[in-house]
């Protein structure tokens, strides 16, 4: 009798670890179905254009003068001013990015023609090509 009684235990101790495994199956279920597929990745179509300046939309000077210095994305030059920026002749150290570097000639002592944007920070550059 003793074994009849043990293998009715057994068998009810295996029940009830195959139910706690079924909940336990079926709450998982449930929380991956929550999550649900998500969106669609965006088509090219459909993705945001990128901006391809960092500039401002601030209205845009122009000037010329001669590299005095440049040092990293710093250049300062030795410029004729510009009345409409209210910018007076002299030496002024401007921003400029990569792309404006990139064609830019670096080499102290350049003649070049620039434009510009005022910032809060103070100048960036958006054209700077030889003169």
């Amino acid at each position: 009798m003793n074994a009849v009684f043990g293998s009715i235990h057994v068998a009810l101790k295996m029940i009830k670890t195959m139910k706690i495994n079924t909940i336990s199956a079926i709450v998982l279920l449930g929380m991956l179905a929550a999550c649900g597929p998500g969106k669609p990745a965006k088509t090219g179509s459909e993705a945001p254009v990128a901006s391809l300046s960092p500039l401002p939309a601030s209205p845009e000077y122009d000037s010329i003068g001669v590299i005095a210095a440049l040092e990293g994305q710093t250049v300062t030059l030795d410029h004729e001013g510009a009345s409409a920026a209210k910018l007076a002749a002299g030496r002024t150290a401007f921003q400029a990015y990569g792309d404006i570097l990139a064609e830019a000639p670096l080499t102290p002592g350049a003649r070049v023609a620039f434009k510009f944007h005022k910032t809060a920070a103070g100048y960036d550059l958006s054209e700077l090509k030889a003169r």
